[in-house]
């Protein structure tokens, strides 16, 4: 059975196409790989709040948050039930055992439980109480809208900037806040009332009948059921203006307009948003599991420097994939927010920006990974040869792009904890392909032909190579046994660095062995290579450089070397 460095040197076509193969895919998906903050995990977490206004806290404990968790408490796979107490308010957290995945069945069963609780068992004033299971969904990026704005216009043009922002593609989630909702508001006039021999009561149940949508059953025809609604609901004051009140035998109507003054306001909190030192909005985009973080962030950026009029600033990468996917989606936005600005006086800035530290993330990946290949180069080029410097060089840019096909192909993203384990194991992947290429050069200098070198040289160290590697994954596998949220964002640590490892081990036991079968030919033949032909310059130069190299190395530093060795040998004890 051949070995692997034999069947890759005896097949170069193939351990070629396997290159290219790896730094195509790597750099594509490099481009399309989701990025995000964190990786994507379930809190496996169920929220139950109650609402009772006016109480106070031992009120609501009370009549309300023991009762609900003698409820609950025998749910399967419940870990911890916590509560909070506030005026007003009960909130209560149900975590779930680390490594139960039913959590929505857990979520009904709590519904369930919560549903048999007597109506009659709680304060005739407690609001109905609302059951979710918690949202994992992380915040993206942050506008401010703001300027000298009346309370209406400015919840106007917030609402107008959602739906501007849910009108891009990738942009589901977003949320407006700093605004107040509206209200109508009747303002009786105890005069009217008496003037019109109409009580407080007859107001509000008018009101109550009238802004109601209530369905009417179905209408069956000869085609097709339909179904038939009452829609009553009123959204503005001035549509209450005629609604009448009373009515007597003589025809004469009280309507709403005589006995109150209708106002369409907002609901009355003690809420004020300022930026700037002006009246303010924030609009919130978040995402969810499948969306790109940086595309979002791009995507908002763009549309707010073109309703400001502002130049539209784009990095290298955003261009380089819009070039290649041959539909710029940014500039498209950008340039339909510029020809439709907001009013005047109304300013937008972005802030927060959470994509930032993603981008800063993978910045410094790309610096560690040039300057790392830039060193090396360097390293291996005085030391050895530029063939050998140049593949292992290559080693390392290899194996990211392989991690990186490994990492869209079982479904993980660029995140911060993956990045960080990419920029940990950058220093270990070039250290297989190092011994290697080392064991293979050796070879070539005692007289082997490059070709033989590569495979008995790669052969050699494989065993060596290979527990090196295994050792450093061994090191690392015992972070996936981490459990809870800690362990749901730390699980995909090693993973990512096991993969770079594993890839790196295959690249430099098989493309890399191929390479170095080529074109290698150490200093210590060159004095015996001339043939007398004439050489060109740059040739001239590069063999004056490698004869250079050797006797710096073989003449210098090899032998004072070996007098330091013979001097600590002699007295090993100091």
């Amino acid at each position: 059975m051949k070995s692997l460095p034999r069947f890759s040197v005896e097949n170069p076509v193939l351990a070629n196409i396997l290159m290219i193969a790896l730094l195509i895919g790597g750099v594509y998906t490099a481009l399309t790989l989701t990025r995000e903050m964190f990786p994507e995990f379930d809190p496996k977490q169920i929220m139950i709040t109650t609402a009772y206004p006016g109480a106070t806290p031992s009120e609501v404990e009370k009549g309300i948050t023991l009762k609900i968790e003698e409820a609950i408490k025998d749910i399967d796979g419940v870990e911890e039930i916590e509560s909070t107490i506030a005026e007003g308010l009960s909130t209560i957290s149900v975590q779930f055992l680390s490594g139960f995945e039913d959590v929505q069945q857990a979520l009904d069963d709590i519904k369930t439980a919560v549903d048999a609780i007597p109506r009659d068992d709680f304060p005739e004033e407690a609001l109905e109480t609302q059951v979710f299971e918690m949202d994992a969904r992380w915040p993206v990026i942050m506008i401010s809208l703001y300027g000298d704005l009346d309370p209406r216009t400015l919840k106007h043009v917030a609402d107008r900037l959602r739906d501007d922002l849910l009108e891009l593609p990738e942009i589901t989630d977003v949320i407006v806040g700093g605004t107040r909702k509206d209200e109508i508001s009747v303002e009786v006039k105890p005069a009217k009332l008496i003037e019109y021999g109409v009580s407080l009561m007859d107001v509000g149940d008018a009101i109550r009948r009238s802004n109601l949508d209530l369905p009417g059953g179905q209408l069956k025809t000869t085609t097709a059921d339909v179904a038939v609604r009452t829609l009553g609901e009123k959204d503005w004051g001035e549509e209450l203006y005629d609604l009448v009140i009373k009515g007597d035998p003589t025809g004469r109507v009280v309507r709403l307009r005589d006995v109150a003054t209708i106002v369409d306001g907002f609901e009355d909190r003690d809420l004020s948003a300022r930026f700037q030192g002006k009246p303010s909005a924030d609009i919130t985009i978040r995402k969810t599991e499948e969306q790109d973080a940086i595309k979002i962030a791009n995507m908002a950026k763009a549309l707010v420097a073109g309703k400001m009029g502002q130049p539209l600033e784009r990095d290298w990468s955003d261009r380089l994939l819009a070039s290649l996917s041959g539909d710029d989606v940014i500039r498209r936005i950008y340039e339909e927010a510029r020809s439709d600005p907001y009013p005047e006086g109304i300013s937008l800035m972005v802030h927060t920006d959470l994509s930032s530290f993603i981008v800063g993330r993978l910045d410094l990946l790309k610096r560690n990974g040039f300057w790392g290949m830039v060193l090396v180069f360097l390293t291996l080029f005085l030391l050895l040869h530029w063939r050998v410097a140049l593949w292992v060089m290559m080693g390392l840019t290899i194996a990211l792009c392989g991690a990186l096909i490994v990492m869209g192909a079982i479904g993980q993203t660029l995140n911060l904890m993956t990045m960080f384990g990419l920029i940990i194991v950058l220093g270990l992947l070039v250290d297989d392909a190092i011994i290697v290429a080392e064991n293979v050069y050796s070879k070539v200098e005692q007289g082997v032909e490059p070709k033989l070198a590569a495979i008995e040289g790669a052969e050699e160290v494989t065993w060596p190579v290979t527990c090196a590697i295994l050792t450093s994954i061994v090191a690392f596998v015992p972070l996936v046994d981490i459990e809870g949220q800690m362990g749901d964002w730390m699980g995909v640590l090693p993973v990512v660095v096991c993969v770079a490892l594993l890839v790196s081990l295959v690249e430099a036991l098989s493309i890399l062995p191929s390479h170095l079968a080529h074109g290698i030919i150490p200093p210590s033949r060159l004095r015996d290579s001339d043939d007398g032909k004439p050489r060109g310059p740059l040739r001239q130069l590069s063999r004056q450089l490698r004869l250079a190299q050797h006797h710096l190395i073989n003449d210098i530093l090899i032998v004072n070397y070996e007098k330091l060795l013979r001097l600590s040998t002699r007295f090993r004890y100091v």
